[in-house]
């Protein structure tokens, strides 16, 4: 047994050195981060500043690289007058705490005039590029989409389609959802995604910084040893490396997608950037509810992120003019958008157009139920007798049933004990499903226009 571990070592090293290779190993010098000597310099003096005096091997944790890469760090600095051991200390060790001399005070403020941000350091661009290079050309788990979507009364077929456009990391205009479970929908595929990705904490791009990983939408493997309170936007406090280990992130759009939420928003207080939305979505979700909202809005969208994506690249759009194109790659749900809605140069951004809107027999019956989970007010077979009738009208999409059950469900809770499925209650809620199924019909055909 002790032979046969002995063979297997040098071929699990060689697994790690190559796997350490393919992904880019962690940088053990200054020169390795690929960050001006500059920026480092004045991003060690904002740390010293914003905390006080520090270890070498304190820094190395909060800038997450590795100590070898800080004791360079201070030794360069010592040498240019901007820091020295605090007093009492006999030599410049590993374990010697430092602190800013009247020198690098003087920085602290040239410093903070390019930027406050003083957290993990960035990555360069150029490592992105290289890294993701090969990150985005792993296909996307949903192993567990249809499932999730079978609770919902979605067609297995359709639902078929769509864990499969998931999969490819494609873009889907998906249409026929009522606009109260399009997010309910944007959940189930959500938690359909399946393992980890690496994301860089922040970017270094055209001298600015992009703040990528943000606690709104990711989750990294260390979150659970932090405080939530520990999180915040100037700085970061997990350990280790430059890249966050994250869960597949899900970026949900409420109301359609904004001109802003596509291009980097700039704190002018902090003076960086944060990761626009459909970044913050690499390597996971980006769900737009309500698609149609702004055209305009999600021409952007199309132009800067889902017909480039096509090839895995994203634009990123400074403040400053700077165009910069990031390796990007994301699952996007589209809800109600038509390749109508944009312009024909861009139309090829949505790769996939599904359907889900009819329902029919047992996925009506299931839908209505979901919707109408209270038995003693709705019991199966005032369901069934709602559904036969919804039939017969021929209102027997998604929205058309969901405004039915949202019309019996407002009745029972405004009369109360006094409720009771009547057919007189019964044909009001199928005329104002009716009526809400028209006035859809003639708003899109005013968007379409």
């Amino acid at each position: 047994m002790a032979l046969a571990a002995a063979d297997t070592l040098p071929e699990a090293i060689a697994i790690r050195m190559a796997d350490n290779a393919r992904r880019g190993a962690e940088p053990g010098t200054l020169s390795g981060l690929h960050l001006p000597p500059t920026f480092v310099a004045d991003h060690a003096v904002r740390a010293l500043a914003y905390q006080g005096a520090m270890t070498p091997a304190e820094i190395a944790r909060r800038w997450r690289v590795n100590d070898a890469v800080a004791v360079e760090a201070f030794e360069s600095l010592k040498a240019a007058g901007l820091i020295e051991l605090v007093p009492g200390q006999t030599s410049f060790e590993r374990a010697g705490r430092v602190h800013l001399t009247a020198a690098g005070r003087e920085r602290v403020a040239e410093a903070r005039r390019r930027t406050w941000y003083a957290g993990a350091l960035p990555v360069s661009l150029s490592d992105f590029v290289q890294r993701m290079e090969i990150d985005l050309h792993e296909t996307i788990d949903v192993s567990n989409a249809e499932a999730e979507l079978a609770g919902l009364a979605v067609d297995p077929g359709r639902a078929a389609e769509i864990g499969q456009a998931m999969h490819a990391g494609a873009t889907v205009a998906l249409h026929g959802a009522a606009c109260d479970e399009q997010a309910q929908i944007a959940l189930a595929l959500g938690r359909s995604f399946e393992g980890a990705v690496s994301l860089p904490f922040a970017l270094y791009a055209a001298g600015a910084i992009v703040r990528v990983v943000d606690p709104r939408y990711h989750r990294t493997r260390e979150a659970h040893e932090q405080d939530e309170a520990s999180v915040d936007i100037l700085r970061s406090h997990e350990r280790h490396t430059q890249w966050g280990s994250v869960a597949r992130p899900v970026v949900t759009l409420s109301g359609g997608v904004q001109p802003a939420d596509v291009v980097p928003a700039y704190d002018e207080e902090a003076r960086f950037y944060m990761a626009p939305m459909p970044f913050a979505a690499c390597r996971g979700l980006l769900a737009v509810l309500d698609s149609a909202a702004d055209p305009g809005a999600l021409a952007d969208l199309a132009r800067l992120w889902l017909l480039p994506g096509r090839h895995h690249t994203g634009v990123m759009l400074l403040r400053s003019g700077e165009r910069i194109e990031v390796p990007w790659r994301a699952a996007s749900i589209l809800f109600g958008a038509t390749a109508a809605m944009l312009p024909s140069g861009l139309r090829e951004a949505l790769t996939y157009d599904i359907d889900i809107g009819m329902l029919a027999g047992e996925a009506l019956i299931q839908f209505l139920t979901n919707r109408l989970p209270d038995p003693d007010l709705f019991p199966p077979e005032s369901i069934e007798a709602t559904a036969r009738l919804l039939e017969r009208c021929g209102l027997t999409t998604r929205t058309c049933a969901a405004n039915a059950a949202a019309y019996l469900r407002d009745r029972a809770a405004y009369t109360g004990l006094r409720f009771a499925l009547d057919p007189a209650t019964l044909e009001r809620a199928i005329d104002f499903a009716g009526s809400r199924s028209a006035e859809a019909e003639s708003r899109g055909l005013r968007t379409a226009s």
